[in-house]
């Protein structure tokens, strides 16, 4: 499923979380992994080749080996000319740096990375174990079926449970008082609707994989209501969809639903691309 991963990691202790929690996609995809230390100032060169070291201890102790790598320059770019000279299948990043608020996440470095990178991106926040409970958000008949079909590969490869989720917007403030008008999900199923074909297309990719899983249907503002799900399930993963890159449209193909979850969610987040 993913077949080489890269890693990236700035020397910082959330750039090592990123790499444990990365190391467990691996294992249990089997995948090749590359640890890419991007050095951006000669006087960081001591902790980034000591991250690099460590990461490749993590991926020993998981008995996987990596491919230790460096570059020199500004992270984003050189992140993302490293993804141009080579195709990786999955782009590992982490929250915070050295730095406070790190350039390697809530400033332009992750940003760009999220909208450019052509691979999928896991974005990775906080401490998670392990992966055991994966939250698919459908995004509609736009993206959904690439995004689910790859969430539910990578339960079965994580041996994960999965909730699949799609939400209805929220009715306008004009149209208040008609809440007894939301679909329950068995009627949302009955209907002839995009939403309706993609939810069921998603349950029978859960039955063909043989991944434990449910739908589940809200409604609401599409973006805090991901995230209360994400809360009230405690998962460790969140995956959504996107457009692939392309041009100058690509921070308007990333949409504005999965931006919201990717800089406002406090676990981690696989960005899964789609073509339109």
């Amino acid at each position: 499923m993913h077949d080489e991963i890269l890693m990236c990691t700035d020397g910082s202790e959330y750039a090592d979380e990123a790499i444990r929690f990365g190391t467990l996609i691996a294992q249990a995809t089997r995948a090749q992994v590359t640890i890419l230390g991007v050095l951006e100032k000669p006087i960081d060169a001591p902790q980034v080749q000591a991250s690099l070291a460590q990461a490749i201890q993590i991926l020993s102790a998981h008995g996987l080996t990596g491919t230790a790598k460096m570059r020199r320059g500004h992270p984003d770019e050189e992140i993302l000319r490293e993804t141009e000279e080579t195709q990786y299948d999955l782009v590992v990043i982490g929250q915070y740096g050295r730095r406070g608020i790190s350039r390697f996440w809530l400033g332009t470095v992750a940003e760009r990375i999220v909208e450019h990178v052509r691979a999928p991106v896991l974005v990775v926040k906080g401490k998670r174990e392990r992966i055991s409970r994966l939250l698919i958000c459908t995004g509609g008949a736009r993206f959904g079926d690439v995004t689910v079909q790859q969430g539910v590969e990578l339960a079965r490869a994580l041996d994960a449970t999965v909730t699949i989720l799609h939400v209805a917007s929220a009715v306008p403030v004009m149209y208040t008082g008609l809440d007894e008008m939301d679909e329950t999900l068995p009627e949302l199923l009955q209907t002839d609707t995009r939403e309706a074909g993609h939810l069921r297309r998603g349950e029978e990719t859960l039955e063909s994989l043989g991944v434990k899983g449910r739908l589940e249907l809200r409604h609401g503002v599409v973006a805090e209501e991901i995230l209360r799900a994400a809360r009230e399930s405690d998962v460790d993963l969140i995956v959504i969809g996107s457009s692939q890159p392309g041009g100058s449209l690509s921070r308007f193909l990333l949409g504005d639903v999965t931006r919201q979850i990717v800089h406002h969610c406090k676990r981690p987040v696989l960005v899964v691309r789609s073509r339109v």
